[in-house]
């Protein structure tokens, strides 16, 4: 597929590696504190669809219970201090294009810092709308299982727009933003595994004959404390 991103690969590779790294439980914190807040202050996974699904991933790299409860009291206003969502839009090398979603403390701090990040590793921050035109703002889902074709036409019309299967027998199936809510309470009422977050597809992948240096670019901007993603056109 033209906008399946290799890039999406490499990271889901390397999240057995981030599971030991003490940073991720920090994302994990904040993008639930961010669910909470977003959800309008509900704290009961049950009432914010949101929440549950940056819980199930909190709990995928074996985040404590008590971390997760805290990122909750910290999401209903019970201490800590308040967190702003940035997008940033990046020119990396080798002519890729990439969109980071921060969540931070300090926006003045983290862009000053993630702006000094890419210009020492061979790229420049954009723009507003630089890059995003190459993308398209859409739900990404990830089931460790293969879809049927039942399954598949049902989803289609819950706003299914593409669905790609990798060769580890995994699907990544892709929605419109307003459908992937609908599109994992279904999959879960077959039974399916399944969790997703609300994200970008390049609409056009770059393919490189030597990917190595764009790869270690994007894996260590990745891993700056406040960036909870990276979406990167590299095909």
């Amino acid at each position: 597929m033209s906008g399946h991103s290799k890039w999406s690969n490499i990271k889901n590779k390397k999240a057995a590696n981030d599971k030991v790294k003490g940073s991720i439980f920090t994302k994990m914190a904040k993008g639930i504190t961010i669910a909470v807040k977003k959800g309008g202050g509900v704290g009961d996974p049950n009432q914010n669809f949101s929440l549950r699904l940056a819980i199930d991933k909190a709990r995928a790299v074996n985040m404590p219970k008590e971390n997760i409860d805290r990122a909750i009291d910290k999401g209903l206003g019970k201490g800590g201090a308040e967190l702003a969502e940035l997008t940033i839009e990046v020119f990396a090398p080798d002519g890729i294009m990439a969109i980071l979603e921060v969540v931070t403390d300090s926006r003045n701090r983290t862009v000053a810092e993630i702006r000094t990040l890419i210009e020492k590793h061979g790229g420049r921050m954009g723009e507003p709308g630089g890059v995003m035109y190459l993308f398209d703002h859409c739900g990404i889902v990830h089931t460790p299982e293969k879809i049927t074709d039942e399954m598949e036409l049902t989803m289609i019309d819950l706003g299914m727009t593409d669905m790609v299967s990798e060769d580890d027998g995994s699907t990544i199936i892709y929605t419109s933003a307003e459908s992937m809510h609908s599109v994992i309470k279904y999959l879960h009422e077959q039974g399916i595994t399944a969790g997703g977050t609300i994200g970008y597809r390049p609409k056009v992948t770059v393919e490189l004959a030597d990917s190595s240096r764009v790869e270690a670019f994007l894996e260590i901007i990745s891993e700056y404390e406040d960036v909870q993603e990276v979406y990167a056109n590299l095909g």
